[in-house]
C-alpha cells in the first residue's frame, strides 16, 4: 500500500512539471514587402533552472538563397516560479512568394519539443506602367565653387610666391657678394724692405749661414731687377756690378761688391762670418736700397674681393635651388587642383 503511494505521487509530480513546460512560435506579420522585415520569435516557458536549447538555424534549404536572418534577439525573463526564455530572429525575403518556416526543436532538459509551424507571404511591389512613365535621365548639374574650396589652392598659391620670393631675395643677395675695393701697389723699395723685415724677425731661425744670405741677395736682386729694369736673378754678381757701375755712386758699388763677395765665399767656400758681420751685411743691403730708391708713381688698382666665404655662398646657392624645386613641385600640385575643381 505504501508503496503505491509513493508511485502516485511522482507520477502527480512529472504530470504538474511537464504541465508547467510551454512551448510556442509566432511571427509578427504574415505579409512584408521585398527588402521588408518581420520577426519570427519562439518563446519557451519553463520552471526556473531549466536548461533550453534553441534551434540555430531556422532557414530551410529551399529557402536558404531567399530568406535571409538578419540578427538574433536573446532575452530570458524570471519570475518567482518561471523563467520565461526568448529567441526572436529577424528575417527579410529577397524573393515575392510564400515561406513556410518548419516546426522547429527546442531541446528541454535533454527531451525536444517542436514548435507549430508558421507561414508568411512576401510580395513585390506593385508599380502602374500606365500612369507611371520612366523619366529621362537629368543632367550634370554645375553646382558653384565655395570659398571653402577655393581657399587651399589660393593658399598654396601665396606659398608659391613667398618661395619665388625668397630665392629671388637670396639670388640678389648672392649677386652682391663682390664689391670693388681699391688696393694700393706697393713700390719695389717698399716690397724689399718688407721682405728684409721679415728676414730679420726669423734671423734666430736661419741655423745655415748660406740659407740666410741667399734669401738676404735674393731680395736684393729682385730689388735690382725692379728697379734698374734688368734680370739680376739670372745674372752672377759680377754682370751685375758692371750693369752699375754706371748707374750708382762709387761708393754704393763698393759696398754692394763687398756684400757679393761675402756671400759668395759663403755659398761656395763654407766661409762662416760672426753674428756681428750679419748685421752689419744686412744693414749694407738696407741702406743700398734707401740709398738707391726712387719715387715711383704708386699706381692704385680695383681689387674684387669676395665678402662672403665660399661656405655661405654654397650655402646660399642649395638653399635657392631648394627653394626653386619646392616652388615647381608645388606649382604642379596647384595647376591639378585647379584644374580638379574646374572640370
Amino acid at each position: 500500500m505504501k508503496r503505491f503511494l509513493v508511485i502516485i505521487a511522482l507520477l502527480s509530480i512529472v504530470g504538474v512539471s511537464y504541465a508547467q513546460i510551454n512551448v510556442r512560435a509566432s511571427i509578427d506579420s504574415t505579409h512584408i514587402l521585398i527588402g521588408g522585415r518581420t520577426s519570427y520569435s519562439i518563446v519557451v516557458d519553463v520552471p526556473r533552472g531549466t536548461k533550453v536549447s534553441f534551434p540555430k538555424q531556422i532557414v530551410p534549404k529551399e529557402h536558404a538563397q531567399d530568406l535571409e536572418v538578419l540578427k538574433v534577439n536573446r532575452s530570458v525573463t524570471d519570475s518567482s516560479n518561471h523563467q520565461l526564455n526568448k529567441r526572436t530572429y529577424v528575417l527579410t525575403a529577397w524573393n515575392a512568394k510564400h515561406y513556410t518556416i518548419p516546426a522547429q526543436k527546442v531541446v528541454i532538459n535533454g527531451k525536444t519539443s517542436l514548435t507549430k509551424a508558421v507561414s508568411f507571404d512576401v510580395r513585390s511591389i506593385p508599380v502602374d506602367t500606365v500612369k507611371n512613365t520612366p523619366m529621362p535621365p537629368d543632367d550634370i548639374q554645375q553646382v558653384s565653387l565655395t570659398f571653402a574650396e577655393w581657399l587651399p589652392v589660393i593658399l598654396i598659391g601665396l606659398l608659391i610666391l613667398i618661395l619665388l620670393g625668397l630665392a629671388y631675395y637670396l639670388y640678389k643677395s648672392l649677386s652682391r657678394r663682390k664689391v670693388s675695393k681699391k688696393e694700393r701697389v706697393l713700390s719695389s723699395y717698399e716690397q724689399a724692405l718688407n721682405e728684409l723685415e721679415e728676414i730679420r724677425s726669423q734671423i734666430k731661425s736661419y741655423s745655415d749661414q748660406k740659407t740666410y744670405y741667399t734669401h738676404v741677395t735674393d731680395v736684393l736682386r729682385r730689388y735690382i731687377s725692379k728697379r734698374y729694369n734688368f734680370n739680376a736673378l739670372e745674372m752672377t754678381s759680377s754682370e751685375i756690378l758692371d750693369k752699375l757701375h754706371d748707374e750708382c755712386k762709387e761708393t754704393d758699388i763698393k759696398e754692394l761688391e763687398e756684400i757679393f763677395n761675402t756671400v759668395d765665399l759663403v755659398k761656395f767656400a763654407k766661409y762662416q762670418t760672426g753674428e756681428n758681420d750679419k748685421n752689419y751685411y744686412f744693414d749694407n743691403v738696407v741702406r743700398f736700397i734707401e740709398t738707391t730708391k726712387k719715387d715711383d708713381i704708386v699706381p692704385i688698382v680695383d681689387k674684387t674681393e669676395e665678402t662672403r666665404s665660399q661656405r655661405t655662398r654654397k650655402i646660399i646657392k642649395l638653399a635657392i635651388i631648394l627653394l626653386l624645386v619646392c616652388s615647381v613641385a608645388l606649382f604642379i600640385y596647384f595647376v591639378s587642383e585647379i584644374i580638379g575643381l574646374l572640370v
